[in-house]
């Protein structure tokens, strides 16, 4: 027995050493930190989203052409858009509704029409190709690569930024409620001169 004697005060003295050895500040506290009052949670069930009025929506060739703008017609693309009713504090004007289309392959949310209280969508008078062009340069683009940020808080006075949170609840939203639109690959039409 007289080796198990030596190695416990060995063993304790560089236990001692070690700890002796760690910053004082991992024997402290941790710092509380004050954060930024958060949103209530997004709910799993919004009765502000609804399936998306078929005539607001984008033809198969008004997506084809915005397709051919975005040069994303080699792979198989899908869409899917919902429809919400904005409320306070999201709009001035309760009562408006957004339709949204988010491209899963191209990593990214567009407005696509907005409607106001009384309003009904009278259809365009473009050609599709045209529109499809529009929609590929339109403002009111979320890129899920560069527009998102992890919480509410940290869009602070952002114009463009969306929260994770955010994006999170539109894509379960849409999965729940929205109108998915596969376009399949296809060969765009040979520019006009």
């Amino acid at each position: 027995m007289p080796t198990i004697e030596r190695i416990i005060p060995a063993s304790l003295a560089l236990a001692f050493a070690l700890a002796a050895a760690l910053p004082a500040t991992a024997a402290a506290p941790p710092v509380q930190t004050v954060s930024a009052p958060q949103r209530a949670p997004y709910p799993a069930i919004d009765p502000a989203f609804s399936r998306p009025d078929a005539r607001r929506m984008p033809s198969r060739a008004t997506l084809r052409a915005f397709l051919t703008e975005m040069k994303s017609y080699r792979q198989a693309n899908t869409f899917c858009f919902v429809q919400r009713k904005l409320d306070r504090p999201d709009t001035a004007e309760p009562g408006t509704s957004v339709l949204s289309m988010i491209w899963y392959e191209g990593e990214s949310i567009h407005r696509i029409n907005r409607l106001r209280v009384g309003q009904s969508y009278v259809l365009g008078t473009m050609d599709p190709e045209t529109e499809g062009r529009m929609l590929a340069h339109a403002t009111g683009t979320v890129d899920i690569k560069t527009d998102v940020v992890p919480t509410d808080a940290d869009i602070g006075t952002s114009t463009f930024l969306v929260s994770r949170p955010w994006v999170d609840h539109m894509f379960a939203q849409c999965k729940r409620v929205g109108a998915q639109v596969r376009i399949p690959v296809f060969k765009p039409p040979a520019p006009s001169q």
